[in-house]
């Protein structure tokens, strides 16, 4: 039993003596003190270079409770997000920034918990069977509200181009930014470059509409020339927070809405077709006058 533990402590004096074990042993301490180090420069890193970002955000638009910008905080601590670059869309209802992560542009979406008109969306959220919600909290419907949208962007993800959806966080939501190799995004179907090919364009946002309403089951619900961007040639859609699955009650409603303004728009730059003659080319079925009464109303 001597000669054992003799034996050990050999091994262990050796392994003491041995200059190139204790080399690494420190290299290896060296390392680990180098990434905490690093690390807490990092975070702190952050907070400076943000503080001021956010806090400049809460004075100006008066629209972020301190339990946002800890989640944008979040955002930044997670390594989420490096850098927020600036202001893509302010509404009523929510703000748009563009940031960077990567070398990656991404969109933040931030809806205004004080201003959103949360009647109309409690409107949307009723009758979606992926949603059992009790009227009883704003908050929670605010956050169904962006789960909707997270939702909805994933099944459009997977059939027309559309912005991939990456992250939600209560009132935000973390999203690919569409735009050029600069980071500057892309112009909306409104404010498309004079030489568009329009009627390319058309055919390519009936088939769209078409693969949503039948493949990915999912109507738009706000679909206009103001929610398509266009990059490369090609229709992009975002905003789908007002989206519903084709099981709502108010999906062929929806529809309705949406297809009359895209007819409307192409329209006035010289491509002709009825709304009713694009229901039908969507949904094999005619247009219900009542469902398009009801359209009127949203």
């Amino acid at each position: 039993m001597n000669n054992t533990k003799d034996t050990y402590n050999n091994k262990d004096k050796n392994r003491d003596k041995n200059p190139e074990s204790s080399k690494n042993r420190k290299h290896d301490i060296s390392n680990m003190e180098q990434e905490k180090r690093l690390d807490r420069e990092y975070q702190k890193k952050i907070i400076e270079r943000k503080k001021k970002f956010l806090e400049d955000l809460k004075t100006e638009d008066g629209v972020f409770d301190s339990r946002t910008l800890l989640s944008l905080y979040g955002l930044l601590s997670g390594k989420h997000i490096e850098e927020f670059v600036g202001t893509i869309n302010s509404g009523k209802e929510s703000i748009v920034f563009s940031a960077v992560n990567k070398k990656r542009y991404l969109a933040v979406k931030v809806y205004r918990v004080s201003t959103c008109d949360f009647k109309t969306m409690w409107k949307y959220i009723q009758g979606d069977p992926r949603f059992h919600l009790r009227k009883s909290s704003t908050r929670q419907i605010i956050h169904a509200w962006v789960e909707k949208e997270f939702r909805n962007l994933k099944r459009a993800n997977n059939y027309v181009n559309s912005p991939k959806a990456l992250l939600r966080r209560e009132n935000i939501l973390l999203m690919e930014l569409i735009c050029d190799d600069n980071g500057v995004p892309s112009p909306r179907l409104k404010d498309a470059p004079s030489d568009i090919d329009y009627k390319s364009i058309f055919k390519i946002i009936r088939e769209d509409l078409k693969t949503l309403y039948n493949d990915a089951e999912i109507v738009h619900g706000d679909l206009s020339e103001y929610n398509i961007l266009i990059k490369e040639n090609m229709p992009y859609y975002i905003d789908f927070s007002q989206g519903v699955v084709i099981q709502h009650p108010l999906s062929k409603s929806l529809l309705i809405r949406d297809v009359k303004n895209i007819c409307s728009f192409f329209k006035r730059k010289g491509i002709s077709w009825d709304y009713d003659r694009l229901y039908k080319y969507i949904t094999g079925e005619n247009l219900n006058p009542i469902d398009e009464e009801l359209s009127k109303n949203y």
